[in-house]
């Protein structure tokens, strides 16, 4: 609702700057304040008469919007924000980005498939699942967040949350009230094509399985998204998918991620709790966040802090100074000196201590990548590396270091710590975004 609401305004208000209206006595008085004060209160007066000018036109306007290229405009331009951010966090591009609207010749067909097999129905416009009917055929629906026989346990909290606020039509449209919309008829202000059900918009979850289905063919291995997505969404998108393909388990795994917290309680905008991924990268690198979140649990509750920064800083200097000390023993001419080891039971203890670590990574990640315990198995055998090198009278092996530094890169290649073709090391991208 925000959103759709926030591209109405953005519209019309383009529209209303471009033809110059004349102001109203509220917005007059704004403007009028501007105008008297330094440029930072300026600005900050502005701010705040965009924001009432463009309230007041989607409250008397919004309902008129229907071209689509306005609420275009507005998704390209977070899209393009979206991946920029990407970009300036290290994050791969994907092999395929899709948009919903896009799909919606798909998603009509994906909706007629269903109805097809009689587990949907239309009503006033819209094209509801009939959880009776999906369950009846032999389905089984929240398998995620189970609830009693056909959703009966579904609380009117959760069927808001599923519908989503702009749903409108309320249960006196559907057979069952847990029934989900796949196709909605639209409302004033609301994008909407032509379809056999007549002019809507799709469901809030239909566009997950048809772009899916697409790109990745009628079964899925692996499915993520936030712990929140597990009812509706996710329930929801299984159901629907399993309908139309005709199968008991569209998706073998699902992982579900914790929540962010920042300083401690829920990242919220209401709670004024909040901060982009550009604000955070004004204070820190790629590298920092992105070591902030491996020493936390992927699937509990991720804290966002001064503290967690701090941390993750503490971490990466420690991995830095271990590159460059065995960067400076291999740039010596070690191979002019005895290579074996030569400290015996010190030798042997830094050995074990590697093979340790390489075991203790392995089994972290096999249990449920568990980042945490393997950054702490690798910043352990660094410890013992580094103690090894305080010894008195020390004549370090040289290769073992090397394989240590060597085995520790690879990992934080893995984790995506680090982007080079060095052997190991940080290497010297120092204005990269993992710099």
């Amino acid at each position: 609702k925000d959103s759709r609401a926030k591209t109405e305004q953005e519209g019309l208000l383009e529209q209303h700057l471009v033809k110059r209206k004349n102001l109203d006595n509220d917005e007059a008085k704004i403007m009028a304040a501007t105008a008297a004060t330094g440029s930072d209160a300026r600005a900050n007066l502005l701010a705040a008469a965009k924001s009432v000018i463009a309230e007041k036109l989607d409250r008397e306007k919004g309902h008129l919007i229907t071209d689509h290229s306005v609420f275009n405009a507005h998704a390209r331009r977070y899209e393009r924000e979206f991946m920029e951010d990407m970009t300036a966090l290290g994050i791969r591009e994907p092999d395929v980005l899709t948009r919903v609207t896009e799909y919606v010749p798909q998603i009509i067909a994906f909706v007629e498939t269903i109805i097809e097999k009689g587990l949907a129905y239309k009503s006033n416009g819209s094209v509801y699942l009939s959880l009776d009917s999906f369950q009846a055929a032999g389905h089984n629906y929240r398998k995620l967040n189970p609830a009693g026989p056909g959703g009966a346990a579904t609380s009117a909290a959760e069927m808001a949350e599923g519908e989503g606020a702009l749903a409108g039509g309320g249960s006196s449209e559907k057979r069952n009230p847990s029934d989900f919309a796949l196709w909605k008829a639209s409302k004033p202000g609301e994008p909407a094509w032509e379809s056999p059900f007549g002019p809507g918009r799709p469901g809030w979850h239909i566009e997950c399985s048809v772009v899916a289905g697409d790109i990745l063919g009628e079964r899925i291995d692996i499915h993520s998204g936030g712990e929140d997505l597990k009812f509706p969404h996710h329930d929801n998108e299984l159901a629907q998918s399993e309908a139309c393909f005709g199968c008991n388990q569209w998706v073998n795994y699902f992982t579900h991620t914790g929540h962010l917290h920042i300083e401690g309680l829920k990242m919220s905008k209401s709670l004024k709790n909040f901060i982009t991924i550009r604000q955070a990268l004004e204070h820190n690198t790629a590298r920092q966040l992105r070591i902030m979140f491996l020493l936390q649990a992927w699937d509990q509750l991720m804290n966002y802090s001064d503290q967690t920064i701090d941390d993750a800083r503490s971490k990466e200097s420690t991995f830095k100074s271990f590159f460059r000390e065995v960067e400076a023993l291999v740039r010596d001419d070690y191979l002019a000196e005895e290579v074996g080891w030569r400290m015996a039971d010190n030798d042997h203890k830094l050995a074990d201590a590697y093979l340790e670590a390489r075991q203790s990574v392995h089994e972290s990640l096999l249990d449920n990548f568990n980042t945490k315990e393997a950054m702490t198995a690798l910043l352990k055998v660094i410890n013992e590396a580094n103690t090894y090198l305080r010894l008195p009278n020390v004549r370090p092996s040289v290769l073992l270091l090397r394989a240590i530094a060597t085995y520790v890169t690879q990992i934080l290649k893995v984790f995506g710590v680090i982007d080079g073709e060095d052997d190991f090391g940080f290497g010297s991208g120092g204005g990269d975004a993992n710099a």
